[in-house]
């Protein structure tokens, strides 16, 4: 009986240690969130945040920041809908201004032209329901590193249905980077570090929208600690 007890205690599994939340919201308010750009196309409804663009491609876009500061090595994860794709939809991370300080101390504002972004930011970004004004899809999903928006890979776009939710995962670990949809792997890549500068490490992470009718909406924000 004594040797049965032993092996059992020996067999048991222990419990497995969840990944710390860093970052947790529903979005009853954007409290916690910096809006630039076309910033009345930024609204809460039912517990998301609605990015609605009516702009072109490079110009005025809708960009809800976060502003809070993340350390490296960590997951992003939140529900996507496209209402409608007339343009694309953009999530940044370890995002700081080009020095390596906060991202988002600018002065004066931005207006939300890109260029303010790829060229005056340290960060990398991901595109995804990537489409063009006219409503055709680009037929990829490009990750980019700032400044310089350096093209680092072009993968399969997963987010291309207009009105279908989708759980997507943004994910940095130094220099991985990787975007997840329904748990299907999409553009990913390592920085092997070949460009100026150093590579984006923690910072802010936040969304663009843009395009010439795109609406987006994002519910369901979470931030992970991977380390």
């Amino acid at each position: 009986m004594f040797l049965a007890l032993v092996i059992a205690a020996m067999t048991t599994t222990l419990p497995t240690s969840q990944p710390a939340v860093l970052f947790d919201d529903r979005f009853v308010n954007l409290d916690r969130w910096q809006l630039e750009g076309k910033t009345e196309g930024a609204s809460i409804k039912d517990g998301e945040l609605r990015l609605d663009c009516k702009s072109k491609m490079g110009m005025h876009g809708v960009m809800a920041f976060c502003k809070q500061d993340f350390p490296d090595d960590i997951a992003i994860d939140f529900d996507f809908v496209c209402e409608k794709h007339n343009g694309l939809f953009i999530t940044f991370i370890a995002m700081t201004d080009v020095n390596g300080g906060d991202a988002l101390a600018v002065n004066p504002p931005r207006s939300g032209v890109f260029e303010d972004y790829y060229n005056g930011t340290r960060s990398y970004h991901v595109s995804i329901c990537r489409y063009e004004d006219d409503g055709h899809h680009t037929g990829v999903s490009n990750w980019r590193r700032n400044p310089g928006l350096h093209l680092m890979v072009s993968g399969e776009d997963l987010c291309q249905e207009a009105g279908r939710k989708y759980h997507v995962t943004v994910t940095k670990r130094g220099p991985e980077c990787k975007v997840e949809v329904d748990g299907k792997l999409g553009a990913h890549f390592t920085d092997r570090q070949t460009l100026p500068g150093s590579i984006p490490h923690g910072g802010k992470f936040g969304f663009r929208a843009i395009g010439a009718d795109a609406i987006f909406r994002v519910s369901n924000v979470r931030v992970t600690s991977l380390q």
